[in-house]
């Protein structure tokens, strides 16, 4: 029994011994492939960062003129409410309306509501052929709101003759909505 019991307390050190190393080894493995990865994405980095900071400092003046800070944003109400009827033959649907447009300039502004009668028209058109089934969804709601800005951009451009507008409207938001 003495005998065992020596036996086991020798290949007890053995067995912790065999683990410290595996541990250490592990450790070891794991630290030095991190020192890889760490001085690759040093290096890799460090050439960019140098890259861009050299663009920065030659393009400084460029970026300084070309910097226009955000206007706060303004709301136009597309009025009087639209009203759109669908073609269903089994009953007679419609959809009523009120849209508001945003934009950052007051002179977009100022060219949609001089132009409103074009614009109106080609919404009009926009909004006929739409369908109740597809406008009884959220996606397709949203989808419409934004064929709307696409719409009145394009108009713009047609009405004004101007290649590209000062500034665009960004969104149009539904402020009523009914569908029957």
């Amino acid at each position: 029994m003495a005998d065992e019991e020596a036996k086991e307390e020798e290949t007890a050190p053995a067995k912790s011994g065999n683990m410290k190393i595996i541990i250490i080894a592990v450790l070891a493995a794991v630290l030095l492939s991190s020192g890889l990865v760490g001085g690759t994405l040093y290096f890799v980095m460090g050439d960019e960062a140098e890259a861009s900071t050299e663009e920065v400092a030659e393009g400084e003046e460029e970026e300084e003129e070309e910097v226009i800070p955000l206007e706060p944003p303004m709301y136009h109400s597309m009025d009087p409410k639209f009203v759109v009827s669908f073609r269903d033959q089994r009953s007679a649907r419609f959809m009523q309306f009120s849209i508001e447009v945003m934009a950052r300039n007051k002179d977009i502004i100022k060219q949609v509501v001089e132009h409103s009668p074009a614009v109106r028209s080609n919404l009009l058109m926009l909004f006929d052929t739409q369908s109740y089934e597809i406008m009884s969804t959220r996606e397709g709601k949203q989808k419409l709101l934004d064929e709307v800005i696409v719409d009145i951009n394009t108009t713009l451009k047609k009405v004004t003759g101007e290649e590209e507008l000062v500034a665009v409207f960004e969104a149009a938001y539904f402020t009523s909505f009914v569908i029957q």
